[in-house]
């Protein structure tokens, strides 16, 4: 009958059953030792994170508890295989998983990161901005280039050669592409330097509307009349854009007369009570209200005043009960609005 240190030292495909046990309790030791972490420390850390207002906690937060049971079986395998005689190509290709995987993970983290800090930056430009859905493409694609490349170099692969023709084909690629890159490019310009946003109201030569789209390639635009207009990201940076929701304030220009019954003396007070109407609409300013010239069938003022907020429809209701209580102040004073009117003189010899 064998004893144990028979059975211990038995040869199974160039390991002994001792050596196999060891892996063994290596792989239940480190696989058990991570579920235990993530149970009592990775779930204990999102809790924590959710009631700071630090970002950081819960992008770190994020990322542990987004590691789940079949990484923790892979690194466990990883490391149990470390003391046992196994085939070369089995080791390769558990080197490879076990590599795929980190890089994954690892740029999993350096995207949130990065993302992070970016919309940091915007957010500081305007606190309700978000980072631009084309700055994460481009981080995602940046940095699964530089993965891809480690994964192949370790691999075995030259990828001196491979980064060679990846540049003679990327030249090739963007000359095909000259438009479509344009724009790409036209669309980073329009994220970092921020226009017109999703929402304001804008003026592109002949075209104005509503923001609602701001993509890779093209921004679409609503219109007043309702139909949407497709205009591409790179006409966009190189023409004139007016941007109405950037304004601060509105600058009115009106007109009102009164008919050549009013007096002289009049003529001054007119132009104080006026402005006393102006002022008593709470997003009206006034610059100046003045009595202007001489019509032909009226004596003509003119006011000037600004709109403290860059709201149409808050400005055509502001302008609707200026008129109005411009009539009600004429019907009060007797005097009379004017309108075209023509005096004919005859005269018999």
């Amino acid at each position: 009958m064998l004893d144990i240190q028979q059975i211990l030292e038995f040869q199974i495909g160039g390991n002994t059953v001792a050596d196999l046990g060891i892996a063994v309790g290596v792989f239940l030791a480190i696989f058990i030792a991570m579920k235990i972490t993530r149970k009592h420390v990775v779930e204990r850390m999102l809790k924590y994170s959710k009631n700071t207002h630090s970002k950081v906690d819960d992008v770190v937060s994020a990322f542990l508890g987004g590691i789940r049971t079949p990484v923790y079986l892979l690194v466990a395998v990883f490391v149990a295989l470390q003391g046992i005689k196994v085939p070369e190509s089995l080791t390769l290709i558990v080197h490879i998983i076990v590599l795929v995987v980190i890089v994954s993970q690892v740029i999993k983290l350096m995207e949130e990161v990065f993302s992070m800090m970016l919309g940091a930056q915007f957010k500081r430009s305007n606190p309700e901005s978000e980072l631009p859905g084309i700055f994460r493409i481009g981080i995602r694609l940046v940095l699964w280039s530089v993965g891809i490349l480690l994964i192949l170099s370790n691999a075995g692969v030259d990828i001196t050669s491979l980064v060679a023709g990846l540049g003679i084909g990327g030249l090739a690629i963007s000359l095909a592409l000259q438009g479509i890159l344009s724009d790409l490019f036209a669309s980073f310009s329009i994220a970092v330097d921020k226009p017109f946003e999703i929402g304001d109201f804008i003026i592109v030569g002949e075209h104005k509307g509503t923001v609602k789209h701001i993509g890779m390639k093209t921004t679409r635009i609503t219109a007043l009349e309702g139909e949407e207009i497709v205009i591409s990201n790179a006409e966009l940076t190189a023409a004139r854009v007016q941007n109405y929701k950037k304004m601060q304030k509105r600058r009115i220009v009106f007109n009102f007369g009164c008919s050549y019954d009013a007096k002289a003396g009049q003529m001054k007070q007119i132009s104080e009570d006026v402005k006393k109407i102006i002022d008593s609409h709470d997003n009206a300013e006034v610059d100046r209200v003045h009595f202007k010239a001489f019509g032909d069938s009226d004596l003509q003022f003119e006011a000037v005043y600004f709109m403290l907020t860059s709201e149409y429809v808050a400005y055509m209701d502001t302008q609707q009960d200026i008129n109005i209580d411009l009539m009600k102040y004429f019907e009060a004073n007797g005097l009379e609005m004017a309108y075209p009117t023509q005096t004919l003189y005859v005269k018999k010899d």
